[in-house]
């Protein structure tokens, strides 16, 4: 088997949630923001930065945006709401579509005053190819098998040149395990792609992904390639005035990949959880893989009920021999969960295949003073039912 290693260089600000890293240098006002017209809600993180000191929230500032091609918008001006200490919200507002513009004024309590203006981008077309299956506009689910089959991304975007390309395993509160952008809007990615500075396979057997392709304004993109670096001499790029970070905006397509290998451990297969859980019946599948980089890391697709709750989830575990530990995370995941809570802890020693088997099963915080006791049978496994 060949191994291909991730050789892709992520600078500061790759993810949309990234910290400006400044050099030497006075206080500075630093701002982000990225506007997602297929939200709801927008926000906009103020801070102060200076060489030497820990940057801080800035609080009370005055923070306004205006669409200024409002289209039919009762309020094209508004003032966000300060949810926490130097982060600022507004919920509800004009819709945006590719082509708005819309300006950002901060005014710290200080009287400094940071602007910026950003143009909404947009996806005309999208072609995204995860071996056999394939997706357009809208988003659907892909799977791919992450030992032969390749990730293909192909989009025609408007207003723009770049892309991004996020990957994070969903439910389990993950940081992105891919996340690029690019001027080149075709991209091939492995699927046996291996991180060498963690490790980690970066799609790994057992798990669903938030895949997203996401066109990227010249604000965000600019942030998203650039970096300060004192000792090369190689700039920022900010398109702030009064300040520095990003005000920028971006069109995403988010798909679901479900990602596979071939099962060729005996403990690997369909494990079948049945029984009740905090007085709640639970019927789950757990279709098992053994993780590419490790004797005893597991993963699994976890489909079925929990209560009352439609479950389409993974989770982590080990095989020590046949002693089985695993968690299952967030339950319900209609809508997707936002992080790992709740999670369950599991813990038993395997059986046979087609033999029941005990596992304790309890909430993973605050831990109850006893467990439910679940029973398990694997239905399938590699070479037999």
């Amino acid at each position: 088997m060949v191994k291909r290693v991730l050789v892709l260089v992520v600078l500061a600000g790759c993810k949309f949630t990234d910290t400006l890293q400044l050099g030497p240098g006075d206080p500075v006002v630093q701002v982000q923001a990225v506007l997602d017209p297929t939200r709801s809600s927008q926000t906009v993180h103020v801070q102060r930065s200076q060489s030497g000191a820990p940057t801080t929230d800035v609080s009370g500032a005055t923070v306004t945006l205006t669409d200024l091609e409002p289209r039919g918008c009762a309020t094209a001006v508004v003032q966000l709401v300060e949810v926490a200490s130097g982060v600022y919200r507004v919920t509800n507002w004009c819709p945006l579509a590719a082509g708005d513009r819309v300006s950002l004024r901060v005014t710290t309590p200080e009287g400094a005053v940071i602007t910026g203006t950003t143009r909404i981008p947009g996806i005309r077309g999208i072609v995204v190819h995860a071996g056999a299956t394939s997706a357009l506009l809208p988003a659907a689910r892909l799977a791919m098998d992450r030992t032969r089959d390749s990730l293909y991304v192909t989009a025609d975007v408007s207003l723009t040149h770049a892309m991004q390309v996020e990957a994070v395993r969903t439910t389990t509160g993950e940081t992105p395990t891919l996340s690029f952008v690019s001027d080149t809007l075709s991209v091939s990615i492995p699927g046996d792609l291996e991180d060498p500075f963690d490790d980690r396979t970066i799609f790994r057997a057992g798990c669903y992904y938030q895949l997203t392709v996401a066109a990227l304004d010249t604000n965000y993109f600019d942030f998203s390639r650039s970096i300060t670096n004192p000792l090369t001499g190689q700039g920022f790029i900010n398109h702030l005035a009064g300040g520095v970070g990003v005000f920028g905006s971006i069109a995403p397509q988010t798909y679901e990949l479900r990602v596979t290998a071939p099962q060729i451990d005996p403990r690997e297969g369909v494990y079948r959880f049945t029984g009740q859980v905090g007085g709640a019946p639970i019927d789950v599948t757990w279709d098992v893989y053994r993780d590419f980089l490790s004797e005893t890391r597991i993963r699994a697709f976890v489909d079925g009920h929990w209560g009352g709750d439609s479950v389409r989830t993974s989770a982590n575990g080990s095989f020590t021999g046949d002693l089985f530990r695993g968690t299952i995370y967030s339950a319900t995941v209609t809508p997707p969960a936002t992080g790992p809570s709740p999670t369950y802890t599991l813990s038993g020693t395997r059986a046979a295949p087609g033999t029941p088997f005990p596992v304790a099963v309890r909430p993973a915080s605050p831990a109850p003073p006893r467990a439910d006791t679940v029973m398990v049978v694997q239905t399938s496994s590699p070479g037999g039912p």
